[in-house]
């Protein structure tokens, strides 16, 4: 079920006017039930078989959760009952303690290897065998493979359960929550049903945002109408849908021609090829934080909130830059459950930028079961370690002049309001952002040819066609981009003020002009709305 389709605002009215009775007792209950019921209707609303593989998803994580919790308690207990004034260490004097955090570590490990495994069978089978020999496996069986469907959303719910049963293990949930999640006998549907909630909770559970576990599931209880965030719900709701149905789909009519792949790129004109490029790097942009905005205004509406997944990322001046303003729901996820676990830069130069290079390689897989993707991470994870080793003092072809900073070329004796005051630093420094912006920008547009083309054929006749000098253009990218992308650029430009601007930025929030921007934004919703789509990140 899609955000932008009358079935599912039929569902949002009805689950919010039941939602928010007013209940006396059982208010908790009745509204995760509700969340839960409303989850299963927007997940299986196209296929129902999908619900098994998500009910069994949360049923995994709810009993590994409760059985880690159940050993730890017990180290937790036996650490009580220990004389306090014991001098042999804890791991030689209770022998017991070491056996019981044995069992919750392979439970953790179980439960991570399991959940990966579901994960790698729907999502990379098909890709593996046809790296296989033919001879290997017989023909019925290669082509059962690569034809086994890939679940919508399974890559962001597998992502949230995992990140259940580690932070569990990491003890970063709280001592409440821990409670709950570790409840036994009678209580123990109440904590199978929280965690089935946090995974499957709609409004993020097909595309994100990815919500780790210890910034939810304390807010998990009973909600009332007069707490909900309007402000919030409004904002997030109009503009997520405004960069939808507005921006991402009418661009779309135009890239489909380069999401076709085909022959025919060779032989097209780089003026209607390349605006498509950069129409695509809008689209991408408006439809998968439009989706993000939606979720969060849905979140907020039933009282529960999700977290940031964009931070105006087209105005980055570095790739490292770009990665902490895009997609920052999995930028944290990679970092806190695979990068640091890998090591992070705590074990020397070189093993930093391998992890570098690893997570963004396997973030290219994460987003598809294709050779395009991981090239597309590759590459990412190449100039992320190219960065942070030119950063380091590496100079290559004297790239470090990027990092030279302007006040470095006044005289030691000039006095720091000199350094600040100074005109030609200002233009200098103007001039080097605006490099680097440029360079960053025109370089992560490029990288999305392997989102949009369907193979790596595609890409390459898409650069011969570039090459090849063919003149003639028709009108509709040009206008498309200019158009439709106009709105992406004013969206960056708001976020440039709210960064660099921050009292003229409150000021023109605060006035009457955000009201009527709302209402210009609803107007071209109603008005001209692009032909309904799937968000692109559905497929991963």
């Amino acid at each position: 079920m899609l955000f932008n389709s009358w079935e599912f605002l039929i569902l949002l009215l009805l689950t919010v006017a039941l939602y928010y009775l007013p209940l006396r007792a059982g208010r908790k209950v009745w509204q995760i039930t509700l969340l839960l019921a409303a989850s299963a209707v927007f997940y299986a609303w196209e296929n129902p078989k999908l619900l098994i593989l998500l009910s069994a998803s949360c049923l995994l994580n709810a009993i590994a959760v409760e059985r880690i919790l159940l050993w730890k308690n017990r180290i937790m207990s036996d650490e009580e009952r220990e004389p306090s004034g014991s001098e042999a260490p804890h791991s030689i004097q209770n022998p017991t303690s070491k056996i019981q955090n044995s069992k919750a570590r392979h439970w953790l490990v179980a439960t991570v290897a399991l959940n990966l495994g579901f994960l790698a069978f729907f999502k990379y089978a098909g890709f593996l065998a046809g790296l296989l020999p033919s001879s290997l496996l017989p023909a019925p069986c290669l082509l059962w493979l690569s034809d086994i469907p890939l679940p919508v959303g399974i890559s962001f719910y597998t992502f949230q359960g995992i990140s259940l049963v580690v932070d569990v293990w990491r003890n970063d949930i709280s001592e409440h929550a821990s409670q709950r999640f570790s409840a036994r006998g009678h209580d123990r549907a109440g904590s199978i049903r929280d965690t089935s909630f946090y995974i499957s909770f709609f409004p993020q559970l097909v595309a994100g945002p990815i919500v780790k576990a210890h910034e939810f599931v304390d807010q998990i209880g009973s909600k009332h109408l007069r707490e909900v965030d309007w402000i919030t719900v409004r904002q997030s709701l109009i503009t997520g849908y405004f960069l939808k149905i507005f921006v991402a789909d009418n661009l779309a009519e135009q890239t489909a021609y380069l999401g076709a792949g085909g022959a025919g790129l060779a032989d097209a004109s780089a003026l209607n090829t390349v605006p498509l490029l950069y129409c695509y790097s809008f689209q991408i942009f408006a439809d998968f934080a439009g989706y993000s905005l939606i979720a969060i205004g849905l979140g907020a509406l039933f009282g529960y909130k999700l977290p940031q997944n964009f931070n105006f990322p087209y105005l980055s001046t570095s790739i490292t830059e770009f990665w902490r303003r895009w997609h920052l729901s999995l930028s944290s996820w990679l970092r806190d459950y695979l990068y640091f676990p890998l090591g992070g830069n705590r074990k020397g130069s070189g093993r930093t930028y391998f992890n570098l290079f690893l997570v963004m390689f396997l973030g290219g897989l994460w987003h598809g079961a294709a050779w395009k993707f991981a090239l597309w991470g590759s590459l990412h994870g190449i100039f992320l370690a190219a960065e942070r080793l030119e950063k380091s003092g590496f100079s290559i072809l004297n790239f470090r002049c990027w990092m030279k900073k302007p006040e470095d070329d006044v005289p030691a004796n000039s006095s720091s309001k000199s350094k600040i005051q100074n005109p030609k630093s200002k233009i200098t420094i103007f001039a080097i952002t605006m490099a680097k912006w440029s360079i960053t920008f025109h370089l992560v547009t490029a990288l999305w040819l392997t989102f949009m083309m369907p193979d790596m054929a595609s890409i390459a006749a898409f650069f011969k066609g570039l090459f090849d000098g063919k003149t003639g253009f028709s009108g509709p990218p040009i206008f498309s981009l200019l158009f439709y992308g106009s709105a992406v650029v004013l969206y960056h430009a708001w976020g440039w003020l709210r960064e660099h601007r921050k009292h003229f930025a409150s000021q023109l929030a605060r006035s009457n002009l955000t009201p009527a921007l709302h209402g210009l934004m609803l107007f071209l919703v109603i008005t001209n709305p692009g032909a309904p789509r799937g968000f692109i990140y559905f497929q991963f």
